[in-house]
């Protein structure tokens, strides 16, 4: 690098042909004629920035650049290409190109972006907020952004029940068996409020509306602890607006609040989770490495939404234990034992609550294909492409499934019908006791077969990775199986249908469907990640990796490829990952007398 910057004539030939790369990887990203002279554009929007590219940079930069610019490009390629066409030669050499350009074009952009935000903070000194002004804050940010969700509570009334939601309210009343098809822990909460809203009305509408209420303010009252915390860190009032404005202003967060939904709670709770994680690690900050006292209030929601991440979304539990492993270590290699110890203890109750408790309650577990349904689409996807099996392959899925139905019931972006598939044979006991024959297969298959297992899982998963997926966002059926509820919108048809466009608008907006989008919003993760590291001391990189494992939980065992409600925690948690780069902690330190005395922590005000 050192040489091209020393040779003036390295420093115009270089930046030329990166803009020749990336143009011809853009033009064939796009399905450019060769013909089409809108690619010669290309060639003077990216001379400049492969230009200041090559300025010289700080190590961490480039690092992280390198890193951001190979998932970003590995993001679009997959999908546009995927991985079975790079081995097909004939295009072979485009899919390089392609590969390469958008490597090129997004190492040097992220570099220019970390270059330029890495001094930017968001942060003034905090006020000193008394407890009644803390309590008027959030409080009022509640009561505001449920003024802002009302009008689809009215809309929706009583709320959206689901195929999902009915099946947890008949098994919540006695009507079905137990099952964590679907978390108990999210049916205890539906039971708690819908058999409120029996006592108080004695009406199943009623009831289902005092279950959409409660959810509602609890979601609110995650989204206004991340309000109150960015008030408490001094934060500018026009972010923190911005950031109530994204909770209150987007319909998904007013829908989604009346709608009977595991997501929906799951979401709150990862939310709430993060912005705690966010307090804890800040006081590690300002106490100067040492162990701070953490107050009670943050040990409890440490506590608190740790077991609830477990325990209300089956992935959750997974995610956390990704988490764990990280938040162990750092805190082991520091000697601080005490938030270790919260944070496991909530893994053991979760673990005590999932195990034993549900077996003595007599609580069905999801059945075994479920949980195989990633290995499953990868075997049907094969079959599908023409793959034959050995004679032993064959005997051993035939005890399973019908072999001979498997290529014309494949659907490459759900797995729902292969896994139906199955179930019509009920024979899910065979598949448990020789589920090691099975992964044995899959192993098999794949190795024989490894570009068709590729383009399979990329084609179950893109929607996650891919910004341009347009999927439906809102339920669209209501059930009502064993109950006397239905719909009954409380505004007129009018207001209806403008609410119904408005909450639509993201279809046909450019840059507002972005705000939609799964793939979009895991860029952002990753993106702010990356400035977290440039900017940032490592361990608040730790407040990332919940939502990170639920990603790549995600990307292992989805059921759909591009579902927003099992993503709905990203969106949530967006907000808090896109400031916490910026929270200048000096400025909290100099001004830590704004902190309540009791939570202060005598070493660091010395």
């Amino acid at each position: 690098m050192e040489k091209i910057r020393s040779s003036p004539l390295l420093c115009k030939a270089v930046p030329l042909l990166a803009s020749v790369i990336t143009g011809t990887a853009f033009a064939s990203f796009l399905d450019f004629q060769t013909t089409n002279p809108f690619s010669v554009l290309f060639l003077f929007l990216l001379y400049p920035l492969y230009q200041n590219a090559l300025q010289k940079r700080d190590k961490k930069i480039t690092i992280t650049a390198l890193v951001s610019g190979f998932l970003f490009a590995m993001f679009l390629w997959a999908r546009k290409m995927t991985f079975y066409q790079f081995l097909n030669s004939p295009k072979a050499f485009t899919a390089f190109i392609i590969l390469l350009g958008l490597f090129l074009f997004f190492t040097a952009m992220t570099a220019n972006l970390y270059e330029k935000i890495r001094n930017i903070d968001m942060n003034a000194p905090p006020p000193a907020l008394t407890k009644k002004k803390k309590a008027l804050i959030f409080w009022g940010a509640v009561t505001v952004m449920f003024l802002c969700w009302l009008p689809y509570f009215l809309y929706l009334y009583p709320g959206d029940v689901t195929a999902d939601s009915i099946s947890e309210l008949n098994q919540a009343e006695g009507n079905e068996a137990l099952s964590n098809h679907h978390p108990i822990a999210h049916t205890f909460m539906i039971k708690l409020f819908f058999d409120l809203g029996q006592f108080l009305f004695h009406d199943d509408n009623m009831a289902v509306g005092t279950y959409s209420i409660c959810q509602a303010v609890l979601l609110a009252m995650s989204f206004a602890y991340l309000i109150l915390t960015m008030y408490e860190f001094g934060f500018r009032k026009r972010w923190t607006a911005l950031v109530f404005l994204y909770y209150a202003g987007l319909s998904y967060h007013a829908c989604y609040s009346f709608t009977m939904w595991k997501d929906i709670w799951f979401a709150g709770i990862m939310t709430a989770f993060a912005v705690t994680l966010w307090r804890v690690f800040v006081r590690y900050e300002i106490s100067g490495g040492k162990l701070p006292d953490i107050p009670f209030f943050e040990n409890l929601m440490l506590y608190i939404m740790g077991a609830g991440v477990c325990l209300f979304r089956s992935n959750g539990l997974y995610a956390y234990m990704f988490f764990l492993v990280f938040f162990a270590w750092y805190h082991i290699r520091k000697k601080h034992f005490r938030p270790l110890i919260t944070c496991v203890t909530a893994l053991a109750v979760a673990l005590i609550i999932k195990i034993p408790v549900y077996n003595a309650l007599h609580v069905t577990p999801p059945d075994t294909i479920e949980s195989l349904s990633i290995p499953a689409q990868h075997i049907a996807g094969t079959l599908h492409d023409g793959a034959e099996l050995t004679p032993e392959e064959n005997e051993l899925l035939s005890h399973i499934v019908d072999v001979s139905r498997i290529s014309e019931t494949y659907v490459s972006e759900i797995s729902d019908p292969v896994k139906n598939l199955v179930r019509e044979t009920d024979n899910q006991e065979y598949l448990e006791e020789h589920k090691l024959e099975f992964l044995k297969l899959w192993i098999d298959l794949g190795l024989r077969h490894p570009a068709s297992y590729l383009k399979a899982q990329v084609s179950q998963t893109y929607g996650y990775f891919y910004p341009d997926v347009q999927y439906w966002v809102y339920p669209g059926e209501f059930r009502n199986d064993n109950f006397q509820f239905q719909k009954n919108s409380l505004v007129p048809e009018a207001v209806g249908k403008l609410l119904n466009e408005w909450r639509n608008l993201y279809y046909h907006v450019h840059y507002l469907g972005m705000f939609w989008s799964i793939g979009f919003m895991t860029w952002t993760v990753v993106f702010m990640t990356g400035v977290v590291f440039v900017k940032k001391s490592k361990k608040f990189l730790l407040i990332y990796l919940p939502v990170i494992g639920v990603i790549l939980t995600l990307m292992i065992a989805t059921p759909v490829f591009s579902e927003f409600r099992y993503a709905y925690c990203v969106f949530t948690g967006v907000p808090l990952f896109c400031v916490i780069p910026f929270l200048n902690t000096g400025i909290l330190k100099e001004n830590i007398t704004a902190l309540p005395a009791k939570e202060k922590n005598p070493e660091a005000e010395a």
